[in-house]
């Protein structure tokens, strides 16, 4: 009954609408005798339902039609009334019968023809376009100009006051046609009871190694680089203070304001952030901080191949160790004046500096990449896939974190996500700023924002899809009147070897496999020890993986640390938060 109400109000608003304005029919008076019983109830409802379909199968196509229409439809006595009107500013008196009525009946704010002529001329709301075919039906009846460039030069200024506008529609259109019109799966699904703790780890990267998982941390430097962004400007890298309205586009890298006298300095390795290195122990179901004699400052660490990597200082000068069950080995870094980002080229170890990329094989350095681009710190480790480096910075106080990629070649360029979607015209996620994001083996990057709120899809060929939009698998657009399941949150994306995905937030763990968004579990608030349940989640996933068939390991963004979702011989799924234990010597 909840979803046949709204739809009734709007057959009783056209057919009073018709009633009153002198509809053409006398039977739409008669439509509205009471009822006596259900059964009549719901045969009126029907048929006001085919009369509203009618309506709309054959509604006007162009303002001249609709004030045809309206010729046709109104009774000499409505049409000697508005002849007898000094203004059409009295054509207000219309707005809610005969106004509700053309509103519903000819589909005004949808997407049929009338309703798009007149989106586009400027006029976005339905109330918009009725009073604009009123007022305008006035002028013709009195011989007088429709005035139509002076009436949407005021309806686009008032909507451009409120950031909306004919370029925000353009955006709004071009996502509708890009969404990837997946089929979300989410019957029977288990329910997890998650108590989000802090203070933990803020997860950075997490891969299986050895009998458990390796995991770093970000962790803020010592100057905190991000203080002049918090201030209002930042240091570009030619050691200058510049406004933060310069910032969105270009590389925040090097430079800091001495925190003691306010002096422009060269940062020193881990002012701005860095990574600490962790090991998951599953026979002690806790996460250990991992130490190795040869690094005495561990500001840099990732796995590539069998080997856990960790760069560092060690009285004072750069040094690298890689640690496998086969031995350990220390190769010289290529550098000396700096400590690099560690990622990774497939199983091979990267160094990525400013402005130069080296690839480690048989413990030799190669360059990959070397030029005048500055490049950005990666919180999460650097990846290359094919000629394309993604990067993804630390942004500003936990959050504007950015992601880049570097295209290399003759000509290489460095891109920003934000920027490169914004060229494309889509609307309606925070694209300057992504939580997780990964590259499958067929070439596609998929990001996740920073709310947890969007999911989109870049595929090698630089063509954009959406998989999620404002939480959602469908733009809210897409069909008139009908409800949009906006329940979706997910923050944390992983690439499967079948090319598929696996997703995690809020909201709970999924699979995307096809055409198919296919839920596993359903998170949800755990009892406190008083009784109570929290009315959000606050839990916000960055990283998933997969333990075994009945496990899974998630790592939060947020210092709510780690976490194992488990599923027991008796089928019931549990989560434990992983405390941190001692540090472990390698």
């Amino acid at each position: 009954m909840k979803r046949i109400v709204p739809l009734a109000l709007a057959c009783l608003l056209l057919a009073v609408g018709l009633a009153q304005e002198g509809g053409g029919e006398d039977r739409s008076r008669e439509t509205f005798k009471p009822p006596k019983n259900p059964e009549e109830y719901r045969a009126m409802l029907e048929r006001m339902i085919a009369n509203i379909k009618k309506e709309r199968e054959n509604a006007p196509t162009t303002l001249t039609e609709a004030h045809a229409r309206l010729e046709q439809r109104l009774s000499p006595e409505t049409l000697a009334e508005i002849d007898a009107m000094r203004s059409e500013d009295e054509m207000i008196k219309y707005h809610f019968g005969l106004g509700s009525s053309i509103r519903s009946g000819w589909g005004l704010g949808g997407d049929l023809p009338l309703s798009q002529s007149l989106r586009e001329l400027g006029f976005l709301a339905s109330d918009d376009m009725s009073g604009l075919i009123l007022e305008t039906f006035w002028c013709k009846r009195h011989r007088q100009d429709l005035r139509l460039e002076e009436r949407a030069a005021i309806a686009k200024a008032y909507w451009r006051a409120r950031g909306l506008g004919p370029d925000v529609l353009k955006a709004r259109s071009a996502t509708r046609k890009q969404m990837m019109g997946l089929r979300l799966v989410q019957q029977d699904v288990p329910t997890v009871r998650i108590a989000p703790r802090r203070p933990g780890v803020t997860v950075r990267f997490m891969c299986p190694f050895g009998n458990g998982v390796f995991l770093t941390a970000y962790c803020p430097g010592s100057v905190l680089g991000n203080r002049p962004l918090r201030e209002g400007y930042y240091v570009d890298p030619n050691g200058q203070p510049q406004p933060m309205s310069h910032y969105d586009g270009l590389v925040y890298r090097g430079y800091c304001l001495d925190p003691k006298d306010g002096e422009v300095r060269k940062m020193r390795p881990g002012e701005d952030f860095y990574t600490q290195a962790y090991y998951f122990d599953p026979a002690d179901g806790q996460i250990h901080k991992i130490q190795v004699a040869q690094v005495g400052e561990v500001y840099a660490a990732v796995v590539a191949g069998d080997r856990a990597w960790l760069a560092g200082l060690t009285g004072g000068k750069p040094v690298l160790v890689g640690v496998s069950d086969k031995g350990r080995v220390t190769v010289p870094l290529p550098e000396e004046n700096e400590i690099p980002d560690l990622g990774l080229d497939g199983q091979f170890l990267l160094a990525v500096y400013a402005k130069t990329v080296y690839r480690l094989t048989d413990h030799e350095w190669t360059i990959v990449h070397s030029g005048d681009l500055l490049l950005p710190r990666s919180g999460l480790p650097p990846q290359r896939h094919g000629n394309m480096l993604f990067l993804r910075d630390e942004g500003s106080s936990q959050s504007r974190k950015r992601l880049w990629w570097l295209t290399m070649g003759e000509s290489s360029r460095l891109n920003l996500l934000k920027r490169d979607v914004d060229r494309t015209g889509f609307e309606g996620a925070a694209w300057h700023s992504s939580s997780a994001y990964c590259v499958t083996s067929s070439g596609d990057l998929w990001v996740c924002n920073i709310g947890g709120t969007s999911l989109l899809r870049r595929s090698k060929d630089g063509d954009y899809a959406f998989a999620i939009i404002d939480r959602s698998v469908e733009s809210a657009r897409d069909r008139a009147g009908a409800r949009v399941d906006r329940s979706l949150f997910v923050s944390a994306v992983t690439a499967l070897p079948d090319d598929g995905l696996l997703l995690a937030g809020d909201s709970g763990l999924y699979r995307l496999e096809g055409g198919e968004l296919v839920q596993i579990l359903a998170f949800a608030p755990a009892e406190t020890a008083d009784g109570r349940v929290a009315h959000h989640l606050d839990f916000y996933p960055t990283s998933v993986l997969v333990l075994d068939d009945r496990s899974y390991f998630i790592g939060t963004g947020s210092r709510n640390g780690a976490y194992v979702l488990h599923q027991g011989d008796d089928g019931q799924w549990t989560c434990q938060h992983v405390a941190e234990g001692d540090p472990v010597v390698w």
